[in-house]
């Protein structure tokens, strides 16, 4: 049925379309200003009730529509159907990855819905920071609800928070007062307070952060009541609850604290400390035998068992960045315990102890907590600064060490660096001088290859020794590399030399060999995201290694807004789900690892989702390219 548009001189006025907006989920923080832009740009159109607004299978039209008013139904390809809320975009999907109209969309009863067109909606999105960012909340949102499959119905984080839930509940009333407030928390020696209301029952929540935020930046007087100056609005849950959604509700609205209600009587309080107790509390086996291994030949065989620490820690975790990380730990803890038997081994050959103090560092994956089933040597040496009278015995000592620790790794399954970026290497074996001294070159005077090796270099961390050493090392480097914005530029021109598998027109760009078309997910997706978080952080003076914690910290210091960074994020969690089930599987199947997708062999759901995903890394590496574009230079 054809729909036919409104004319804007008969709708008045214009005004009510705006304040329908911003009222809504979609429109929040979006300004009146940027809403008026909308709506001059748009036409709005009414839908008669049992109409058809979009049928499944129909060609894209290149327009996004959003419910002004009325009743629409969207039914899914798989049956689900979901009401349409006034403010929702309709098409958006359609609209991010260019592909036809898979799901229905009817009117139940007369509609009005404002009708963008594309290319109209490109220019806005360009021109309009809230609607960037609006966007931006609608694609993370849509990237969350990408996978059934991604519940946990096993290990610690499927049992419900009532497991670690703190009962009973520490009440105050609403005109409890900040310093009554302050004595009963310490008293008790807890971090929060439920606000309870006799009539109303939950009214709030108090942390100490709340008191303290009060106190200090609001100016607050210890007399003032908690509700006027520090009661946070409740996060609630149902006794039933798993922990992973726990666990998700408190990332997503960086919410310390979750009230579980039953019925509207509060019954117990979870916070982020009671989850990771119980994932610390979690017994590990090879964690154990890793510890208690006696020779190489048997961190050998356990680390033939790391595809067995990939399926625990993927079924254990909701989010694929926490499953990663908590494998990467596992080959962290097989690579120091490598090295306290090359220890062993150089003292049993008459070498002695190490005669300076000393950091081993992983660099790359390592570093950043990011390491999949098949991560190669990233590492270097920081030797404490010696008299020159020693300096002959401790670069013999350690240029033995550093090559026996090599060897051993690639024994035990981790093979050498094709770039030769291992502590063997004099250029990653420095004392601390030394080490700032070359970094402190790098930045005044980059070139290509420095600015390659930087991207390497600059994630990372303490693998053994002294972790001082370390610190101080890269206190030296964000100041350096903070001030060299030719070194960043140049890194960031190495980032551009991957682009997001995604072409103009939003289908997925792949490259053919042997076995048909693929898609480098590492290097045309998460590198870029790796990437771009570590040039903004070095830029922004932030010290840390992992992309999530580099990604919240740009939240912080105001360089990404928060809906920008949460799609950036869940395409990062997306694009990491997709490689290491395709490793686990090659893995399981004792193929040879690699990080190739094959679009085709994915469903048609999870191929919509790559899209999408791809896109949030296109707008990420375009914020690069703004910030970093030639003509600056």
């Amino acid at each position: 049925m054809s729909l036919k548009p409104m004319n804007h001189t008969n709708i008045n006025p214009n005004p009510t379309v705006e304040q329908i907006l911003c009222g809504t989920r979609s429109f929040r923080g979006v300004s009146p200003e940027a809403i008026t832009k909308l709506v001059e740009s748009s036409e709005l159109l009414v839908i008669p009730a049992g109409a058809t607004l979009i049928g499944s299978g129909d060609p894209y039209r290149e327009l996004v529509y959003t419910l002004i008013d009325g009743d629409l139904v969207m039914r899914r390809p798989n049956g689900r159907a979901d009401s349409v809320q006034p403010g929702d975009f309709v098409g958006l999907a359609n609209y991010l990855d260019n592909q036809d109209y898979s799901s229905q969309v009817k009117a139940i009863t007369q509609c009005t819905v404002l009708c963008t067109k594309a290319e109209t909606m490109h220019s806005l999105e360009e021109g309009q920071p809230d609607l960037f960012n609006a966007l931006n909340r609608v694609i993370a949102a849509k990237l969350r609800e990408r996978s059934p499959d991604r519940t946990i119905s096993t290990g610690a984080l499927a049992q419900p928070v009532t497991r670690v839930m703190k009962n009973p509940v520490a009440f105050c009333r609403p005109e409890t007062t900040l310093a009554e407030a302050f004595l009963l928390m310490n008293e008790r020696r807890i971090g929060s307070l439920v606000v309870k209301n006799e009539h109303d029952g939950l009214v709030g929540v108090l942390t100490f952060a709340g008191l303290a935020g009060a106190a200090l930046i609001s100016g607050s007087a210890p007399e003032d009541s908690i509700m006027e100056a520090a009661c946070d609005i409740p996060r609630v849950l149902d006794p039933d609850t798993p922990l992973w959604e726990a666990e998700e509700i408190m990332k997503r609205h960086s919410a310390k604290y979750l009230i579980v209600v039953d019925g509207t009587d509060p019954v117990g309080v979870v916070s982020q400390t009671d989850i990771l107790r119980m994932l610390v509390s979690r017994p590990s086996t090879l964690s154990n035998r890793i510890k208690e291994s006696r020779d190489l030949k048997e961190l050998i065989s356990l680390s033939q068992l790391m595809t067995e620490v990939a399926v625990d820690a993927q079924e254990t975790h909701h989010r694929p960045s926490d499953a990663v990380r908590l494998l990467s730990e596992t080959h962290l803890m097989l690579q120091r315990r490598t090295i306290e038997m090359t220890l062993e081994w150089m003292e049993s050959k008459g070498f002695g102890q190490p005669p300076a103090d000393y950091a081993l560092i992983v660099m790359g994956s390592g570093g950043r907590r990011e390491m999949l089933l098949n991560p190669d040597q990233d590492n270097g040496i920081i030797i404490a600064d010696t008299p020159d009278t020693d300096i002959a015995r401790v670069e013999e000592w350690f240029d033995r060490f550093c090559r026996k620790i090599n060897r051993n790794l690639d024994r035990v399954g981790y093979m050498l660096c094709p770039g030769d970026i291992m502590a063997r290497n004099p250029l990653f074996r420095k004392t601390l001088s030394q080490w700032k001294q070359q970094i402190s070159n790098v930045a005044r005077k980059p070139t290509e290859k420095s600015a390659r090796w930087a991207n390497i270099l600059f994630d990372f961390d303490t693998l053994y020794g002294n972790d001082a050493l370390t610190s101080d090392l890269r206190r030296h480097a964000i100041s350096e590399v903070k001030q060299s914005q030719l070194l960043l530029k140049k890194m960031s021109d190495h980032d551009f030399e991957g682009r997001p598998a995604i072409g103009i027109f939003n289908q997925l760009l792949t490259v053919k060999n042997p076995d048909g078309q693929h898609i480098d997910i590492k290097r045309n997706g998460l590198r870029i995201i790796i990437d771009v978080a570590r040039i903004f952080s070095l830029q922004n003076g932030i010290a840390l290694q992992n992309t999530s914690d580099r990604l919240n910290a740009l939240v912080r210091v105001g360089k990404l807004s928060e809906d920008f960074k949460d799609s950036v994020q869940e395409a990062y969690e997306e694009l990491l789900d997709l490689l290491l089930c395709h490793q686990i599987k090659k893995a399981q199947g004792g193929k040879k690892l690699d990080k190739l997708i094959n679009p085709e062999k994915l469903t048609p759901q999870s191929r919509s989702t790559l899209r999408m995903a791809m896109r949030a890394v296109k707008r990420f590496q375009e914020r690069l390219e703004d910030d970093y574009s030639t003509n600056i230079f």
